[in-house]
């Protein structure tokens, strides 16, 4: 019974969705700040994709098998390759005080429709920390 609770959560752990249309936020930062620390952490990617993927090879063996573990995160390499990126910049990003704000509709909506200083001003006013809603109030 616990090893195969044990295998199901390993293969939601494979398959989930990635992250969605996000800035990094904080308080205070501006859009220049936040390209510049996705800048110095974006490196921090591959290896952590490159773990990622190797953890899920040894778990697999060690959860169900060393035939069936295997092939199990075979089939799910891409996905756990990119979740594994994505939170190895995130978490340089935390050490760089910042966060993952995931963008509502409405705003990658507006982002979309917007162009020039008007888009720099939406997305300086996203990464610290303001919402589409009190943008269209200032």
């Amino acid at each position: 019974m616990r090893r195969s609770v044990l295998l199901m959560a390993y293969l939601l752990a494979a398959c989930g969705d990635l992250p969605g249309p996000s800035v990094p936020s904080q308080p205070g930062q501006s859009l220049f700040a936040a390209r510049e620390a996705v800048r110095a952490c974006a490196p921090n990617a591959p290896q952590g994709g490159k773990n990622a993927v190797a953890g899920h090879y040894i778990g697999g063996v060690f959860l169900v098998g060393i035939i069936i573990g295997p092939a199990i995160v075979a089939a799910n390499e891409n996905n756990i390759r990119a979740h594994g990126e994505a939170g190895a910049v995130d978490n340089c990003l935390a050490k760089r005080g910042f966060e993952r704000r995931d963008l509502t509709e409405a705003e990658v909506r507006a982002l979309n429709q917007s162009y020039g200083e008007q888009r720099i001003a939406l997305l300086d006013h996203l990464v610290g920390g303001g919402s589409l809603e009190s943008f269209a109030g200032s």
